[in-house]
């Protein structure tokens, strides 16, 4: 699948305006090579010129193959949801209940595992709808706390975190490729 922002480049006018035909839906067992696709080619765009090709590559191979993601999909706990603009699919997220952060005892709590968005469709609010969207599920579902992992240097992405109300409450350790990466623990009250 080829992912491309020329079809809709009307919609790109203003960087300070939203675009305006966002729809967001659950992923369901037929959006597998969906949710491969934009994670492979986000991955990458995010990550592949701050790191080693072949770890980047290593990692986009383990996480982001059919099957895993079919599994995923398929997994009591784990729920996908897809960013279109118009039928064109350009971010998603993840939602995962199956998952016990360090420093956060007792209460209901969520991960947002994942948000990516095309780099082509950044700065156009898709991020923003996507966390507003888990986050309204979350509270729907009475859990207490959504909380994430970030690594420590995506500043873009602790910004728009904050920005959505996370706070940095810990830090912890990813293991990706040959390499240690320190993350910060976010987490945001949902009231």
């Amino acid at each position: 699948m080829r992912f491309t922002a020329k079809r809709f480049h009307y919609l790109k006018s203003n960087d300070s305006m939203p675009v305006a035909n966002i729809t967001i839906r659950q992923a369901y067992a037929a959006d597998v090579d969906t949710i491969v696709s934009l994670g492979r080619k986000t991955f990458v765009e995010t990550y592949g010129d701050n790191n080693k090709k072949e770890a980047v590559a290593a990692y986009v191979d383990q996480m982001f193959n059919h099957e895993r993601i079919e599994k995923e999909v398929n997994t009591f706990g784990e729920r996908f949801f897809i960013a279109y603009v118009g039928d064109l699919p350009v971010g998603f997220t993840k939602l995962s209940e199956n998952r016990v952060p360090k420093g956060l005892n007792g209460k209901k709590k969520i991960q947002v595992e994942r948000i990516y968005v095309l780099k082509e469709y950044q700065g156009f609010k898709i991020g923003t709808e996507l966390i507003e969207k888990v986050l309204s599920v979350a509270k729907e579902e009475a859990y207490k706390i959504a909380w994430l992992s970030v690594w420590q240097k995506n500043n873009k992405a602790i910004q728009f975190y904050q920005k959505a109300g996370f706070v940095i409450y810990d830090t912890d350790t990813f293991q990706f490729g040959e390499e240690l990466h320190d993350d910060f623990l976010m987490k945001k009250e949902i009231w």
